[in-house]
């Protein structure tokens, strides 16, 4: 009887349990990645710009008070799915870090019957950061993509949204095409000619609309901004840097069963509110969570009084080694310290062009000191994570954290923003610029890394190969750690001809950052080289099996089974290659010249024949083929492809010497061909 008991007990607990997971709304959270708040209606923009989501904050409530606690994806997303802010997350910076053993907002609604699922654009919030703890399903497999766009995104999480599953859904979905270089169709571009940004927030507006549209009925949704993008206000190109409000405030909207419609608030809050009003809508109780999250509804009622929330940016020194800022808001003050104190009243100035902090108002005096004091040591000494760096993110310098000899970033933003320009300036060919540009940072700052780094890459590129050498051995030794700049060494050493150096710096590389892509490949074919295949496949088939394998990965693989005589396996290489590559018509010939080196001529001239086909304006496939049949003595099936190449895009010097080599073999027309 005791067991009979017992049974009927844990029946009608569990029956209890049914009953309120059935009563409980599905519950769909969307974040909006570097997303500006007032690019929405209720923070003042026009209305056209972004229609579904302005029509969800006059449906729903809005929150115009809200702020992150960093100007930083990772750890505003920590406080986001947990309520606490960084000091309990333990992630204060992009990359580095792994949330500390607090309760997250899937765990707590998992354990209440949701089945719980997340997709993520970004390898920002890959899982290994933890924060994919409480997810039963949570799509962050990106391969050797540097992110997901929004109609992916939305793709994704409607198909998890119709899987069959028990009990409510808690759906976690992430959109990064706000984030640099600001992505969109053309479509969309054209809407907004020149303002590559908008036309991003068009975009991701436009897919979350086709999110909301296929909701299932009765379905809580919450959308938020991590952070802004400053877009050159205060002198700031992008965000991470700097407190002010462009990359601090953010979008927070609430819509469905329990949330007041029509409703606006503006009083102070937080990302970390939003885990904690979620909570609650789901019937969870508020001591599930931890940190000092408030429920977003009180709010709405004017419950809760004044508000003093913590904000931080680390980025400074995980990138620059710069002063690191912490900074307190209330509300209209903002207190934000770095080498010194800088007070903002942002009800008078909301622009923040006014520092207050020398005469201070007196009803300013108490926030300040509630202003957090430095820790001891850097959360972020480490590593960034090497899927970042195609993001615009730089290596991470480490070393010992000293405040007192870190310069104030108020102090370097003529370097922030020559640094971001050279980048620009490199990527679209002005070389001169660039260098110029970045030279001067580095004279500025000698004793930022990155700065270094960036003028060594770019002398690089610019074939300056011992220059880079040069500077890049100088960011190598203030940060011995950044393997970026090893690699980029190692690449400036092989178009030198100086082989084993450059191995050498590809092992460093590799040996700091085992999941660092380029090193890997540029080892690997190192090994090739060598003849040490057993080296090499180890490489290949360890960056295949972890998914960090690229385009150039591929292509060595296929090398391998070519070597190997394994030709089908190495055709479904070359495949994935050209799948993978941001560069197929670079890929496809690379293709074509393993099969003439390994003597497979004919193949390889049947590539580079396709290469014309399909990338008409790409001159090495004519000018491998006009060289090839010179050296077959066939100068009559030369020429054409000569001078293919003038109808491309040539390098003066390489220009001229295919214009006499035209004209030289046009004079020889006629000729009988020696036998």
């Amino acid at each position: 009887m005791p067991f009979r008991r017992t049974f009927v007990c844990l029946a009608l607990a569990l029956a209890a349990t049914l009953s309120v997971s059935a009563q409980s709304p599905n519950i769909v959270l969307v974040s909006l990645d570097t997303f500006r708040a007032d690019r929405l209606a209720a923070w003042g923009a026009p209305p056209e710009l972004a229609p579904n989501l302005n029509a969800l904050a006059a449906k729903g409530a809005c929150f115009t008070g809200c702020s992150a606690p960093a100007p930083e994806t990772l750890p505003s997303h920590a406080t986001l799915l947990t309520g606490a802010y960084p000091s309990l997350t333990g992630l204060h910076a992009n990359g580095f870090g792994r949330l500390a053993a607090i309760p997250t907002l899937a765990e707590v609604l998992s354990a209440r019957g949701y089945a719980t699922c997340a997709v993520v654009a970004s390898p920002v919030l890959n899982s290994r950061y933890g924060l994919s703890k409480g997810f039963a399903a949570y799509d962050d497999a990106l391969g050797s993509a540097s992110s997901r766009t929004a109609n992916d995104v939305t793709d994704r999480a409607l198909a998890k949204l119709r899987a069959p599953r028990k009990g409510p859904v808690f759906l976690w979905v992430h959109y990064f095409d706000a984030h640099f270089p600001y992505a969109s169709p053309s479509s969309y571009a054209k809407r907004t000619k020149n303002a590559p940004y908008d036309s991003a927030v068009a975009f991701v507006d436009a897919e979350l609309g086709r999110l909301l549209r296929n909701l299932p009925p009765d379905t809580v949704v919450a959308v938020v901004s991590d952070h802004g993008e400053a877009l050159g206000d205060h002198g700031e190109p992008t965000h991470g840097v700097f407190l002010f409000q462009p990359t601090i405030q953010v979008v927070c909207l609430l819509q469905g069963p329990g949330v007041p419609a029509g409703k606006a608030s503006k009083a102070p809050a937080s990302l970390g509110d939003v885990a904690r009003t979620l909570a609650s809508l789901a019937g969870v109780p508020a001591s599930s969570l931890k940190g000092e999250g408030v429920d977003l509804l009180s709010r709405l009622k004017g419950d809760g009084g004044a508000r003093v929330l913590p904000l931080e940016a680390w980025l400074p020194f995980a990138e620059f080694r710069w002063m690191p800022l912490v900074g307190v808001t209330d509300g209209r003050f903002k207190w934000v310290r770095g080498k010194s104190d800088h007070l903002y009243d942002l009800s008078a100035d909301p622009g923040e062009s006014k520092d207050l902090a020398a005469q201070p108002p007196a009803e300013a005096a108490a926030l300040r000191a509630r202003i957090p004091e430095l820790p001891k040591t850097a959360p972020s000494e480490g590593q960034v994570d090497p899927a970042l760096l195609g993001l615009g993110y730089s290596p991470a310098p480490g070393g010992h954290f000293d405040p007192a000899v870190l310069p104030d970033p108020y102090d370097r933003v003529s370097v922030l923003q020559d640094v971001a320009q050279g980048r620009l300036e490199r990527a679209s060919g002005q070389f001169d610029r660039a260098i110029a540009r970045l030279r001067s940072a580095t004279d500025r700052d000698p004793g930022n890394p990155y700065a270094w780094f960036e003028y060594g890459e770019t002398l690089r590129r610019d074939g300056k190969t011992a220059d880079a050498v040069k500077a890049l051995d100088r960011a190598v030794s203030i940060a011995p750690q950044l393997y970026e700049a090893w690699t980029a060494k190692g690449h400036a050493l092989a178009a030198e001809k100086k082989s084993d150096e450059a191995g050498r710096c590809y092992e460093k590389a590799v040996a700091l950052q085992p999941d660092y892509t380029p090193a890997v490949d540029a080892l690997a074919a190192y090994y090739l080289d060598l003849n040490q295949p057993d080296k090499a496949v180890g490489l290949i088939e360890r960056a295949v099996s972890t998914g960090i394998a690229d385009s150039g990965t591929y292509l060595l693989r296929g090398r391998v089974h070519l070597v190997q005589k394994k030709s089908d396996e190495a055709a479904k290489d070359f495949e994935a290659a050209l799948r993978l590559s941001l560069k197929p018509e670079e890929t496809l010939k690379q293709e074509a010249d393993f099969y003439v080196i390994l003597d497979q001529v004919d193949q390889g001239e049947r590539l580079y024949q396709e290469g014309i086909k399909r990338y008409p304006g790409y001159a090495p496939n004519y000018l491998t083929l006009g060289s090839y049949f010179l050296q077959l003595d066939r100068p009559d099936k030369a020429l054409p492809y000569f001078k293919g190449a003038l109808g491309c895009d040539l390098e003066p010097t390489t220009r001229q010497q295919v214009q006499e080599m035209v004209k030289e073999l046009e004079a020889a027309q006629g000729t009988p061909r020696q036998p």
